[in-house]
Parts: structure tokens; sequence; C-alpha cells
């Protein structure tokens, strides 16, 4: 039986692309975190898991407790901004363009919004005016 060693550039796996695994995108952040060091050994010291929890973590095999441990290492709120940064590399979409986009929708709802208010308003005045016009032709 033969073995094959194949060697991964992390060249590879710079840029997000759509469809990334979460496992990947936890991947990519890691190699980017921790470049040009042994990224097994930087894992286990900076958030104190074992030999293959930061294997895991570094090969896209992380398991959910692993994230979870990862995340609680990091406290409240420097886990959140991480959890953002991990799904900002698994989409491919920045948090300013996330933010960016839903208050361009937030403006766009607005100004229908106010567009149908304008036009109750104006169906409201048409039929004050139809009732005035009514009670003076009952007279």
């Amino acid at each position: 039986m033969r073995a094959a060693v194949v060697e991964i550039s992390s060249k590879s796996v710079v840029k997000s692309t759509p469809g990334l695994s979460t496992k990947n995108a936890w991947a990519q952040y890691v190699r980017r975190r921790f470049r040009g060091a042994n990224l097994v050994k930087a894992c286990q010291g900076e958030w104190r898991l074992t030999e293959n929890e930061a294997r895991g973590l570094v090969y896209a095999q992380a398991s959910q407790r692993t994230i979870d441990k990862v995340l609680d290492a990091e406290g409240p709120f420097k886990g959140f901004g991480l959890g953002l940064e991990i799904l900002a590399i698994k989409q491919g979409v920045k948090l300013e363009q996330y933010i960016e986009k839903q208050a361009e929708e937030a403006r766009r709802a607005r100004a229908e919004y106010e567009a149908e208010e304008r036009r109750l308003e104006a169906l409201s005045a048409s039929l004050g005016e139809r009732r005035v016009y009514a009670r003076r032709s009952a007279r």
C-alpha cells in the first residue's frame, strides 16, 4: 500500500468564496490570526484547547463543543465579535456592508411608508370633502 503526502498552501484559502462552510471559515480565521506561527500550538495556547481540538480548528474539523469553548474563552463581548468575524468570512460580507444594506432597506421602507401615508391622507381628505358635499345636498 502506498502513502501520499499532499501539501495544501494557505494561499489557496486567503479569499472567501460563497458557499464556504462554517468549519472552513473557522480554519481560515485561525490561519489569518496566527499567520506564520505553529497554528495548532497557537490555538492551544490562546484558547486552552487540547491538541485534537486545536487541530480540528486548523483543519476545518472543529466540533461544536470546540467552537463553543473558543467563544467562551473569548468572553461575551470578544466572543460576539469573533462570531461576527466568522460569519463575515463564511458569507463573504463585511459587517459594514451588512449594516449599510440594512440602512438602505430601512430608507426604502420608510419612503414607501411615507408615500402610503400621503396617499391615505389624500384619500381621507377626499372622503371628508364628499361628506361635506353629501350634507349640503341633503339640506
